[in-house]
């Protein structure tokens, strides 16, 4: 006889058999559909919520938070606001930038990024830092070792009062050098004109000499005096001072003529020879010294035929063959649109070499009244020494130079230990130069101090 409980696992059973039968088609099936989804669901949140308390439980009897603030040398930096901090003696010190924080740590010094809840019960201090430091140096491989660039203010805003000069320390920077066959005219504080030309600058002694030259109206560009000392010194340019010039002179081509007057003989090759009567006779001259000393001779050439030559007594001195380069292929040269620079690069441990070169004006680290500037490769910057070093000096001054083109002197070893530049070997570079730059304050691990708050 079926009791009830049969009857209800009949029932159940028929009920799970309609049930995969209208879900499942399949009308074999004893189970409930879900039945085991559900199942293990249930499962799940039961395990999940047992974790969950475990770790609840976990936190309230050990306080959570990262202890990495107590390594030693670590350099904090809060998640949330980007705040610095250093552990030191048990408190927590703030700090304006990185470059403090890494004269506090010391060569030991890393970055850590932790939490603000990490730090939330940490005991304060006050405020540790160097006054006026950078906000941060650039990482080893951000150094750049040159070239760069110290422009004219005057090439680029003429006939307007600008001194110092424009720096840019990018060494990518596109340059070209100023070509063999052309000049350009500077001039000193003093007013002296100056042609430079192949690496040398010349002194301009007198005026005919731009005129010969073609540059007779041309403005030149203001150069300060440490500009120009950083090129070779050519001879002064000037026509030559002929001894006794106007006196009673020599015989030549069967008439006298006074001494210093100019002769030239035009060969049918197509050159031409150049003399100048001296008191013991003819002297030969370069195509240079004679155009010079031409234009400033009121009297013409005496053009003489070979025989008249080889008739004249001749002079001992050869010295105007070779007092001054062979200016005659020069051209000047049309700088429009362009900055007149000197480029600079080191080429020993201890030295730099310069040449003249034109860049366009936006490269010449100027703004548009002249105005100069520093400019720099974003996140760059430069470790220098203060070059000549003077031979009494025991120890050169080394600096870093930020990527907002500002220069600090670093005090002493340990504190470019400290700053990690031990593996980046400083370049010479001009003091001068370096003077000129804006200055910051001097980067030492001993100068660092308590600052105000806030």
């Amino acid at each position: 006889m079926q009791t009830q409980r049969d009857h209800v696992h009949a029932h159940t059973f028929m009920m799970g058999r309609l049930s995969s039968a209208l879900v499942l088609g399949d009308p074999t099936g004893a189970e409930i559909p879900g039945r085991r989804a559900q199942t293990g669901l249930l499962i799940g949140i039961i395990l999940a919520l047992l974790v969950s308390g475990g770790f609840a439980v976990y936190g309230w009897i050990v306080p959570g938070g990262s202890t990495a603030y107590r390594q030693a040398g670590a350099i904090l930096v809060e998640k949330e606001t980007g705040n610095r901090y250093v552990y030191l003696n048990g408190l927590l010190h703030p700090t304006p930038d990185l470059t403090s924080a890494m004269l506090i740590q010391g060569p030991s010094a890393e970055v850590t990024l932790i939490s603000k809840n990490s730090l939330r019960d940490v005991a304060r201090g006050a405020p540790l830092g160097l006054a006026g430091a950078p906000r941060q140096l650039p990482s080893t491989d951000g150094f750049v070792r040159g070239p760069w660039l110290a422009c004219l203010p005057g090439s680029v805003a003429p006939g307007r009062s600008v001194s110092g000069l424009g720096i840019n320390l990018d060494p990518g920077v596109a340059a070209d050098p100023l070509p063999a066959d052309r000049f350009v005219v500077v001039r000193d504080q003093r007013d002296v004109a100056y042609l430079l030309a192949n690496g040398v600058k010349y002194r301009v002694d007198d005026e005919a000499v731009l005129v010969v030259l073609g540059a007779a109206t041309v403005s030149p560009a203001p150069a300060p005096q440490l500009w120009l000392d950083w090129l070779d010194d050519g001879p002064a340019l000037a026509p030559a001072r002929i001894e006794g010039a106007g006196a009673p002179g020599l015989q030549v081509g069967g008439r006298a003529h006074p001494v210093g007057t100019l002769f030239r003989q035009r060969v049918e090759s197509g050159s031409e020879q150049f003399f100048v009567l001296r008191r013991d006779g003819l002297a030969p001259m370069s195509r240079t010294e004679f155009l010079l000393a031409d234009a400033k001779d009121e009297d013409a050439a005496v053009e003489l035929n070979p025989a008249a030559i080889v008739d004249a007594r001749r002079s001992a001195d050869r010295s105007l063959l070779d007092r001054l380069p062979d200016l005659t292929p020069l051209r000047l040269l049309d700088t429009a649109g362009r900055a007149l620079c000197a480029r600079q690069r080191p080429v020993s441990a201890e030295e730099y070499a310069s040449e003249v070169v034109l860049v366009p004006q936006p490269a010449a680290a100027m703004s548009a009244d002249g105005t100069p500037l520093v400019l720099t490769r974003p996140g760059a910057g430069m470790h220098v020494v203060a070059a000549p070093v003077p031979a009494q000096t025991a120890t050169a001054h080394t600096f870093v130079i930020s990527d907002d083109g500002i220069a600090y002197r670093l005090a002493d070893q340990a504190t470019r230990s400290a700053l990690k530049l031990g593996t980046v070997a400083p370049i010479p570079f001009p003091k001068d130069l370096l003077a000129a730059m804006p200055q910051g304050a001097v980067l030492s691990r001993e100068a660092v101090t308590s600052l105000p708050r806030g």
